[in-house]
Protein backbone atom coordinates (compact mmCIF):
# COMPACT_ATOMS: atom_id res chain seq x y z
CA UNK A 1 0.00 0.00 0.00
CA UNK A 2 1.33 3.16 -1.08
CA UNK A 3 2.13 5.92 1.58
CA UNK A 4 1.34 9.53 1.77
CA UNK A 5 2.35 12.26 3.79
CA UNK A 6 0.00 14.19 5.39
CA UNK A 7 0.42 17.62 7.09
CA UNK A 8 0.96 17.82 10.77
CA UNK A 9 -1.57 20.57 10.91
CA UNK A 10 -5.03 19.01 9.69
CA UNK A 11 -6.56 21.11 6.61
CA UNK A 12 -3.18 22.52 5.38
CA UNK A 13 -0.18 21.64 3.11
CA UNK A 14 3.39 22.04 2.61
CA UNK A 15 4.02 24.25 -0.85
CA UNK A 16 7.39 24.72 -2.36
CA UNK A 17 7.79 28.42 -3.57
CA UNK A 18 7.82 28.50 -7.00
CA UNK A 19 10.67 29.87 -8.86
CA UNK A 20 8.24 32.26 -10.85
CA UNK A 21 7.49 33.96 -7.80
CA UNK A 22 11.19 34.11 -6.59
CA UNK A 23 12.06 35.96 -9.90
CA UNK A 24 9.19 38.57 -9.75
CA UNK A 25 10.49 39.44 -6.39
CA UNK A 26 13.52 40.09 -7.20
CA UNK A 27 12.72 41.94 -10.25
CA UNK A 28 10.23 43.97 -7.81
CA UNK A 29 13.32 45.32 -5.70
CA UNK A 30 15.96 45.74 -8.94
CA UNK A 31 12.76 47.95 -9.78
CA UNK A 32 12.56 49.67 -6.14
CA UNK A 33 16.43 49.93 -5.86
CA UNK A 34 16.84 51.51 -9.47
CA UNK A 35 14.07 54.24 -8.90
CA UNK A 36 15.34 55.12 -5.51
CA UNK A 37 18.32 55.67 -6.63
CA UNK A 38 16.87 58.23 -9.40
CA UNK A 39 14.98 59.80 -6.54
CA UNK A 40 17.76 60.45 -4.67
CA UNK A 41 19.89 61.71 -7.86
CA UNK A 42 17.24 64.42 -8.34
CA UNK A 43 17.24 65.70 -4.92
CA UNK A 44 20.86 65.95 -5.31
CA UNK A 45 21.18 67.98 -7.98
CA UNK A 46 18.20 70.28 -6.80
CA UNK A 47 19.67 70.64 -3.48
CA UNK A 48 23.28 70.40 -3.65
CA UNK A 49 23.94 71.76 -7.57
CA UNK A 50 27.14 74.29 -7.39
CA UNK A 51 26.51 77.94 -6.67
CA UNK A 52 28.37 78.63 -10.20
CA UNK A 53 25.81 77.12 -12.11
CA UNK A 54 25.38 79.31 -14.98
CA UNK A 55 21.35 79.26 -14.66
CA UNK A 56 19.42 82.07 -14.84
CA UNK A 57 17.84 81.17 -11.02
CA UNK A 58 21.34 81.64 -9.84
CA UNK A 59 22.28 84.99 -11.98
CA UNK A 60 18.89 86.48 -10.65
CA UNK A 61 20.03 85.44 -6.71
CA UNK A 62 23.92 86.82 -7.64
CA UNK A 63 22.53 90.13 -9.09
CA UNK A 64 19.78 90.65 -6.24
CA UNK A 65 22.40 90.14 -3.98
CA UNK A 66 21.97 93.29 -2.17
CA UNK A 67 18.60 92.95 -1.21
CA UNK A 68 17.56 95.11 -4.22
CA UNK A 69 14.26 94.23 -6.42
CA UNK A 70 14.33 94.02 -10.34
CA UNK A 71 13.76 97.68 -11.57
CA UNK A 72 13.51 99.63 -14.97
CA UNK A 73 11.56 99.72 -18.04
CA UNK A 74 8.61 102.06 -18.96
CA UNK A 75 6.21 101.17 -16.15
CA UNK A 76 8.69 101.33 -13.47
CA UNK A 77 9.82 104.70 -14.43
CA UNK A 78 6.73 106.01 -14.97
CA UNK A 79 6.06 105.43 -11.09
CA UNK A 80 9.41 106.69 -9.97
CA UNK A 81 8.92 110.36 -12.25
CA UNK A 82 5.12 110.43 -11.04
CA UNK A 83 5.92 110.02 -7.57
CA UNK A 84 8.88 112.52 -7.60
CA UNK A 85 6.89 115.31 -9.63
CA UNK A 86 6.17 118.47 -7.77
CA UNK A 87 2.94 119.70 -7.27
CA UNK A 88 3.56 123.18 -5.85
CA UNK A 89 4.82 126.43 -7.72
CA UNK A 90 8.19 126.62 -5.04
CA UNK A 91 8.26 123.03 -4.17
CA UNK A 92 11.46 120.10 -4.39
CA UNK A 93 11.75 117.11 -5.27
CA UNK A 94 13.26 115.10 -2.85
CA UNK A 95 14.60 111.12 -2.19
CA UNK A 96 13.82 109.93 0.86
CA UNK A 97 16.11 106.65 2.01
CA UNK A 98 14.78 104.32 4.68
CA UNK A 99 11.28 106.05 4.17
CA UNK A 100 9.44 102.97 5.08
CA UNK A 101 10.82 103.47 8.73
CA UNK A 102 8.99 105.57 11.68
CA UNK A 103 10.53 108.75 10.61
CA UNK A 104 10.94 108.21 7.37
CA UNK A 105 7.45 107.38 6.69
CA UNK A 106 6.46 110.79 8.62
CA UNK A 107 8.81 113.16 6.75
CA UNK A 108 7.86 111.59 3.16
CA UNK A 109 4.03 112.43 3.92
CA UNK A 110 4.48 115.78 5.37
CA UNK A 111 6.98 116.43 1.76
CA UNK A 112 4.24 115.14 -0.38
CA UNK A 113 1.06 117.12 1.85
CA UNK A 114 2.72 120.79 0.84
CA UNK A 115 3.57 119.83 -2.65
CA UNK A 116 6.96 118.42 -3.03
CA UNK A 117 7.70 115.33 -5.20
CA UNK A 118 8.96 112.58 -3.25
CA UNK A 119 10.59 109.01 -3.92
CA UNK A 120 11.36 106.55 -1.20
CA UNK A 121 14.01 104.32 -1.22
CA UNK A 122 14.32 101.25 1.42
CA UNK A 123 15.52 98.08 1.33
CA UNK A 124 12.76 96.58 3.97
CA UNK A 125 14.95 94.57 5.76
CA UNK A 126 14.29 92.29 8.92
CA UNK A 127 15.78 94.58 11.83
CA UNK A 128 11.96 94.22 13.18
CA UNK A 129 8.75 93.20 11.92
CA UNK A 130 9.13 94.18 7.81
CA UNK A 131 5.10 93.98 8.22
CA UNK A 132 5.16 97.14 9.91
CA UNK A 133 7.22 99.10 6.73
CA UNK A 134 5.02 97.30 4.78
CA UNK A 135 2.06 98.77 6.20
CA UNK A 136 3.43 102.77 5.93
CA UNK A 137 4.19 101.88 1.97
CA UNK A 138 0.80 101.22 2.06
CA UNK A 139 -0.06 104.52 4.12
CA UNK A 140 2.02 106.07 1.97
CA UNK A 141 0.75 104.59 -1.85
CA UNK A 142 -2.35 105.80 -0.79
CA UNK A 143 -0.68 109.47 -0.32
CA UNK A 144 1.00 109.26 -3.81
CA UNK A 145 4.45 108.46 -2.65
CA UNK A 146 6.09 105.08 -4.54
CA UNK A 147 9.04 103.32 -2.18
CA UNK A 148 11.29 101.80 -4.77
CA UNK A 149 12.67 98.29 -2.45
CA UNK A 150 16.55 98.90 -3.07
CA UNK A 151 19.84 99.17 -1.03
CA UNK A 152 21.57 102.34 -0.65
CA UNK A 153 25.00 100.23 -1.83
CA UNK A 154 23.33 99.66 -4.81
CA UNK A 155 24.84 102.27 -6.72
CA UNK A 156 23.84 101.49 -9.96
CA UNK A 157 20.07 101.70 -8.50
CA UNK A 158 21.12 105.29 -7.17
CA UNK A 159 22.32 106.08 -10.53
CA UNK A 160 19.32 105.08 -11.87
CA UNK A 161 17.53 107.34 -9.97
CA UNK A 162 18.97 110.51 -10.64
CA UNK A 163 18.75 109.71 -14.05
CA UNK A 164 15.07 109.57 -13.91
CA UNK A 165 14.23 112.40 -11.80
CA UNK A 166 16.64 115.49 -10.90
CA UNK A 167 16.39 115.51 -7.16
CA UNK A 168 16.95 118.88 -5.86
CA UNK A 169 17.23 117.00 -2.30
CA UNK A 170 17.92 114.00 -0.41
CA UNK A 171 16.96 113.17 2.75
CA UNK A 172 19.08 110.36 4.12
CA UNK A 173 17.72 108.57 6.74
CA UNK A 174 18.41 105.19 5.93
CA UNK A 175 20.54 103.75 8.73
CA UNK A 176 21.32 100.11 10.49
CA UNK A 177 19.74 101.32 14.23
CA UNK A 178 20.08 99.89 17.90
CA UNK A 179 22.51 99.30 20.15
CA UNK A 180 22.27 95.72 21.50
CA UNK A 181 22.00 94.16 17.65
CA UNK A 182 25.48 95.01 17.09
CA UNK A 183 26.62 92.43 19.35
CA UNK A 184 24.58 90.24 17.04
CA UNK A 185 25.37 91.31 13.31
CA UNK A 186 28.40 94.18 13.51
CA UNK A 187 28.77 94.21 9.60
CA UNK A 188 25.26 95.26 8.76
CA UNK A 189 26.48 98.85 10.62
CA UNK A 190 29.30 99.32 8.12
CA UNK A 191 27.19 98.04 5.56
CA UNK A 192 24.57 100.90 6.44
CA UNK A 193 25.88 103.47 8.22
CA UNK A 194 29.29 103.57 6.74
CA UNK A 195 29.45 102.16 3.25
CA UNK A 196 25.99 103.24 2.50
CA UNK A 197 26.53 107.21 3.74
CA UNK A 198 29.47 106.77 1.52
CA UNK A 199 27.61 105.43 -1.75
CA UNK A 200 24.96 108.08 -1.37
CA UNK A 201 27.20 110.99 -0.85
CA UNK A 202 29.81 109.81 -3.88
CA UNK A 203 26.31 109.89 -6.34
CA UNK A 204 24.90 113.06 -5.06
CA UNK A 205 28.32 114.65 -5.37
CA UNK A 206 28.50 113.46 -9.32
CA UNK A 207 24.84 114.27 -10.07
CA UNK A 208 23.84 117.16 -11.94
CA UNK A 209 22.49 119.41 -10.90
CA UNK A 210 23.82 118.76 -6.98
CA UNK A 211 20.66 117.66 -4.69
CA UNK A 212 21.14 119.02 -0.78
CA UNK A 213 21.72 116.61 1.46
CA UNK A 214 20.43 116.24 4.89
CA UNK A 215 21.52 113.57 7.40
CA UNK A 216 20.32 112.29 9.90
CA UNK A 217 23.02 111.60 13.12
CA UNK A 218 22.30 110.22 16.46
CA UNK A 219 21.88 111.24 19.61
CA UNK A 220 24.23 108.01 20.59
CA UNK A 221 27.30 109.70 19.19
CA UNK A 222 27.21 111.72 23.04
CA UNK A 223 28.35 108.63 24.30
CA UNK A 224 28.43 108.28 28.11
CA UNK A 225 27.84 111.90 28.61
CA UNK A 226 25.40 112.47 31.29
CA UNK A 227 24.51 116.37 30.70
CA UNK A 228 21.28 116.86 29.37
CA UNK A 229 20.12 118.23 27.06
CA UNK A 230 22.53 117.92 24.91
CA UNK A 231 24.25 119.94 22.75
CA UNK A 232 26.55 120.40 19.74
CA UNK A 233 29.78 121.43 21.75
CA UNK A 234 29.44 118.43 23.82
CA UNK A 235 32.47 115.85 23.40
CA UNK A 236 31.41 112.89 20.75
CA UNK A 237 34.69 111.29 21.13
CA UNK A 238 33.62 108.43 23.30
CA UNK A 239 31.32 105.89 21.61
CA UNK A 240 29.75 103.77 23.76
CA UNK A 241 28.28 101.10 20.82
CA UNK A 242 29.25 100.42 17.66
CA UNK A 243 26.15 101.42 16.02
CA UNK A 244 27.51 105.71 17.73
CA UNK A 245 30.90 104.70 16.33
CA UNK A 246 29.50 103.93 13.00
CA UNK A 247 26.94 107.49 13.36
CA UNK A 248 29.51 109.24 14.30
CA UNK A 249 32.14 108.23 11.51
CA UNK A 250 29.23 109.52 9.02
CA UNK A 251 29.70 112.49 10.78
CA UNK A 252 33.07 112.69 10.01
CA UNK A 253 32.61 111.82 6.29
CA UNK A 254 29.79 114.14 5.93
CA UNK A 255 32.79 116.62 6.70
CA UNK A 256 35.04 115.90 4.23
CA UNK A 257 32.80 116.41 1.16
Amino acid sequence: MKHIDTPSTPGKFKMEKSPYNRLRMHSSLAKLTFWSLVFLGLIFMFFFRSPSSSSPFTSDLNRRSLRTNSYGGPAWEKRVMTSAKIRSRNGISVLVTGAAGFVGTHVSAALKRRGDGVLGLDNFNEYYDPSLKRARQALLERTGVYIVEGDINDVALLNKLFDIVPFTHVMHLAAQAGVRYAMENPSSYVHSNIAGLVSVLEVCKNANPQPAIVWASSSSVYGLNTKVPFSEKDRTDQPASLYAATKKAGEEIAHTL
